[in-house]
């Protein structure tokens, strides 16, 4: 059980017990050869992979409590009632992935100068389509009927299906190419202020937690994915998730020899290919002044930049649509699951008489983002028993989707990818760090005996770390878009107050509230935020990531007495201190619309932690 945003979870995880059986076979050599002014260096990598798993996902089923808004107005008031607002269980699968990877490469280092060196090279990179031994992928391709399966709904193919282009239901992506550029001008000719830069392409590969998602997927397995109406039902829906609303329960499924079958709905959840996907890759690039103070003390002053193409993101490929949204909407009726291309309802005024297909997603690489930082550094290396550096970042990150597993991976519209741009979730405009290590000359009055034991062999280090807060969605959980992903975020009616210290408690009256009015830590004023009255088929008018939270503040600290008892033993006794002062440092506040707790800090990063260590050297 999942009671969401309390952060509260009962019962095992639901990812496992997971058995992998991993083996990859590689070959790699490298060549290198040095002609005059260049060093040359040519080199190639051969890798196959073969991974076995048994993936138990949500294998005993998941309630969850307060994921798109309480039922009752609080979360922990619908857990007690056992008003859950989604079940979700899945069969157990065997899946594997079979791949093979090629890299190849060229670089030339040429010291053009006693003072210039250009560095240049080419890199080629390739990974085949990831295959599963066992067959069990689907694949979205519009406008086709799967032969190997012709119980399937349409648009959905399985490898060997006519039109597919391998067994791993993906067009192989072959053009992935990387230059690299780079160099380093000592400007000074005694190396005190040296200039670098560099530029190059960056491959990624197609992460295997994507094809996670396949296994035990329809005919294959069964999914349950329901979101109940509580109304005029009888028996206990906790107990019996199914035979309340009217639905058949569909496990067991391999044991009942169902495999190669569908159950009513054929496909109420899945995950399929998207068969142009590419391969993601950033363009990296830096420019900046490296000056040497002294012998002891540097200064760095650096731009880095990234550019992120083809990044992963996940969408629905079978998302109910507007012109038929519009039309159910004219006849004085919405019911969303029954405007999915795909869904087949019998009635198409009641939503729980889908017997095709309903929540499709697919993983895209269609996502991009950009990133820009200016990084300072002042480095005093150790002397006198002292060393000391400083870094300071100033950032920016702009993205589409900041990874596959956060909410904001799955578009909000999928037509319009463009209106989740915004800052990434990890952005933080300014971040400095200071780590510090001091080895306390205590002996230094003392050449022998007990007191010289006792002072010599102290060191105190120290970490300080001051950032920014990162961003964050606020969502309406009011399914505005009619989309039913519940993704739909607020309207903003006015300027939005932010609170730099959520301790006082105070009392607000909003729309997004779970009461009305609400008392409570309040992190921001919701009296300009709206839940309710957003327009139909519409989701929001506040941006994706368009508020920041609460900012790091943090000190750890270590002290160490090191006991010397010959050259080649010693006992190093370490006390350390984390979030040292014990500073409130809290994270982002209860972000889902008409929760109780909207709007307010519920949780901080943790206390105080004081932890010792013995360690014998010999």
């Amino acid at each position: 059980m999942f009671i969401d945003p309390l952060n509260l979870n009962l019962g095992p995880s639901p990812q496992g017990p997971t058995k992998l059986h991993d083996a990859t076979f590689q070959y790699q050599d490298t060549i290198s050869l040095t002609r005059g002014n260049h060093n040359l260096k040519f080199g190639g990598d051969l890798r196959w992979i073969r991974n076995n798993f048994r993936f138990d996902f949500f294998n005993n089923g998941s309630f969850f409590f307060g994921d798109f808004g309480p039922f009752t107005g609080d979360n922990l008031a619908d857990f007690v009632g056992g008003f859950y607002d989604n079940y979700f269980q899945f069969s157990a699968a065997q899946y594997g992935i079979r791949t093979h990877s090629l890299y190849f490469f060229g670089q030339d280092s040429w010291k053009l100068t006693r003072r210039f060196t250009l560095d240049t090279g080419l890199r080629y990179e390739y990974s085949s389509p990831q295959e599963d031994p066992h067959d069990n992928i689907m694949r979205f391709f519009p406008g086709t009927q799967s032969t190997k399966f012709p119980q399937a709904p349409p648009d959905i193919l399985y490898p060997d299906d006519p039109g597919t282009p391998n067994r791993g239901l993906v067009f192989p992506d072959k053009n992935n190419f990387a230059p690299r550029l780079g160099f380093a001008w000592d400007l000074t000719g005694n190396a005190k202020l040296v200039m670098r830069g560099g530029y190059g392409v960056f491959y990624d590969i197609e992460d295997g937690a994507l094809n996670l998602q396949f296994g035990g997927q329809p005919p294959f397995g069964a999914v349950s994915n329901t979101f109940p109406d509580f109304s005029g039902i009888s028996g206990d829906p906790i107990a019996d998730p199914y035979t309340p609303f009217g639905l058949q329960n569909p496990f067991p499924f391999a044991s009942a020899g169902k495999v190669g079958t569908f159950e009513v709905p054929k496909i109420p959840f899945a995950f399929v290919v998207s068969p142009h996907f590419r391969t993601p890759y950033a363009q990296n690039f830096n420019f900046g002044f490296q000056y040497q103070l002294a012998h002891d003390a540097l200064v760095e002053a650096v731009y880095v930049g990234s550019l992120s193409r083809k990044a992963i993101a996940s969408t629905e490929v079978n998302f109910p649509l507007l012109s038929v949204l519009q039309q159910q909407n004219n006849s004085g009726f919405l019911a969303p699951e029954c405007a999915r291309p795909l869904a087949a309802c019998t009635d198409p005024t009641d939503e729980n008489t889908v017997t095709g297909a309903s929540q499709l997603f697919t993983n895209v690489s269609n996502s991009n983002s950009s990133s820009h930082e200016l990084q300072l550094t002042v480095e005093k290396r150790l002397s006198h028993g002292f060393s000391i550096r400083g870094a300071y970042t100033l950032a920016k990150t702009v993205d589409v989707s900041s990874g596959f597993r956060a909410r904001s991976s799955t578009y909000t519209d999928p037509t319009n990818p463009a209106l989740d741009r915004g800052l990434a979730d990890f952005d933080a405009t300014h971040r400095l760090v200071l780590s510090w290590s001091w080895e306390l000359p205590l002996n230094r009055h003392f050449s022998s005996g007990f007191m010289q034991k006792l002072t010599e062999g102290w060191t105190v280090n120290g970490i300080a770390s001051f950032q920014s807060g990162n961003p964050f969605t606020l969502f309406q959980n009011n399914n505005s878009g009619e989309l039913n992903n519940f993704l739909d975020r607020p309207d903003q009616t006015g300027p939005i107050r932010i609170f730099s210290d959520p301790r006082p408690v105070q009392t607000f009256t909003g729309t997004c509230l779970g009461d009305g009015t609400d008392s409570g830590h309040f992190y921001f004023d919701p009296t300009n935020v709206d839940c309710v009255n957003v327009p139909l088929f519409s989701h929001g008018n506040m941006g994706r990531n368009t508020l920041r939270g609460p900012g790091i503040n943090n000190w750890d600290l270590s002290i160490l007495k090191r006991f010397k008892f010959s050259e080649a033993k010693s006992l190093e006794f370490r006390s350390e201190f984390f979030n040292a002062f014990n500073h409130a440092q809290f994270l982002n506040p209860d972000l889902q619309g008409f929760s109780s707790t909207f709007g307010q800090i519920t949780t901080a990063r943790p206390p105080r932690l004081i932890q010792f260590a013995l360690k014998l050297y010999f």
